[in-house]
């Protein structure tokens, strides 16, 4: 009887344990966790300050290998997205973090990988909250798209006679940041479309919403495009890294010049030439350095069994320098101290959104060299 208690006690303690993930647990015992990331794209301005992130906690942690695989902008798609996905699968990797297209493609490859104990992270961009188990967001969508159409509501302060007239740019509408900024965007402006925007027209019916793609020559197109049949365009929201300089290229081919205002989602840096020749003040934007970062150390801590509990997340960037203050490119701001907010469905939030412009742009992270803005890293 006391054999058979003791063999009782000895399997309880073993299970208690043993890592949540069947995986994690693999690897632990040679020493690495190998962790596949699938970006969106690869080789753009945005996932190349990104897989910085991921490279520096992946060197500071030690013990984990990371495959960085994807496409180009001309070549994504979600089904590449799922092969990516069902072949980290086939060779038994420990956790699979994804940058979704789109929320529901996938979501079974996803569940598959779950089912057989392997951990499954988003990051950037999200699947449904059933087919992961923890999701790194940059920042809230509705801080986001709301910073965003301030941003134009103040570039068009004292625009008159009438109203100034806002066109909307997206990538596709099947994009789930996108969308969760655009329905942010629609509900700011007609909660306040009276009061605080009375000097804006915004282009928000059916129809009126501009998707241009995922890579830079549709957009370049679809841009140009509208910018010839709507000439009286006061000013644009475009919505991604590729929009951006798209409405900016767009803009200088048609002559418009200081006639079009800008403002928008983007790295700073290429925007940099726009705003030293005072043809744009800013774009908004986060430190997708510290999203890679964030996301592996996260990762990490739940293959070891130390996923996160309560309201907050701890880690090495909380309490740490996130930038300098756009209004005096002198005040640092820093992550909160006691961590990142956690919201419902194990959302982790890296930060509030970043206004960029010449007073704290050399503060951006890992674009375009891996070492920019790194000076100020972890100071």
């Amino acid at each position: 009887m006391k054999k058979t208690l003791l063999l009782m006690l000895l399997v309880v303690f073993a299970f208690a344990t043993t890592p949540l993930f069947a995986g994690g647990q693999r690897a632990a015992e040679e020493g690495v966790y190998r962790v596949g990331v699938i970006p969106k794209f690869i080789a753009e301005d945005y996932f190349i300050a990104a897989e910085n992130g991921f490279r520096q906690a992946e060197r500071e942690l030690g013990n984990v290998r990371v495959d960085w695989v994807g496409d180009t902008m001309a070549q994504t798609s979600s089904a590449n997205q799922r092969n990516y996905i069902q072949s980290f699968i086939d060779r038994d990797y420990d956790a699979i973090l994804v940058s979704a297209l789109d929320p529901d493609s996938y979501a079974d490859t996803l569940q598959e990988a779950r089912d057989q104990g392997i951990l499954v992270v988003t990051w950037d961009a999200d699947v449904r909250s059933d087919a992961r188990d923890w999701f790194v967001n940059q920042g809230e969508f509705d801080e986001i798209g709301i910073s965003t159409f301030r941003g134009i509501a103040g570039e068009l302060e004292g625009h008159g006679p009438g109203r100034a007239k806002v066109a909307l740019v997206s990538t596709t509408p099947d994009s789930p940041n996108q969308n969760a900024w655009l329905e942010a965007i629609i509900r700011e402006y007609e909660s306040k479309m009276n009061s605080e925007y009375s000097h804006i027209d915004l282009l928000r019916g059916p129809g009126d919403i501009v998707y241009a793609g995922n890579d830079q020559g549709t957009a370049d197109e679809q841009i140009m495009a509208l910018l010839t049949a709507q000439p009286d365009i006061d000013g644009m929201v475009a919505l991604s890294s590729n929009t951006v300089p798209a409405v900016s290229s767009a803009r200088d081919q048609l002559g418009i010049g200081e006639g079009l205002a800008i403002v928008g989602i983007s790295v700073p840096e290429t925007s940099r030439a726009d705003m030293e020749a005072d043809r744009m003040s800013g774009v908004v934007l986060w430190q997708p350095f510290d999203l890679g970062y964030l996301t592996l150390q996260l990762t990490v801590d739940v293959l070891e069994g130390n996923a996160p509990t309560g309201s907050t997340y701890r880690s090495p960037l909380s309490g740490t320098n996130m930038t300098v203050d756009f209004t005096d490119g002198q005040t640092v701001v820093r992550y909160p101290s006691e961590g990142h907010k956690i919201l419902a469905n194990n959302e982790v939030i890296l930060g509030p959104p970043i206004v960029w412009n010449l007073n704290n742009i050399d503060r951006f992270r890992g674009y375009p060299r891996s070492d920019h803005g790194m000076q100020h890293f972890l100071d």
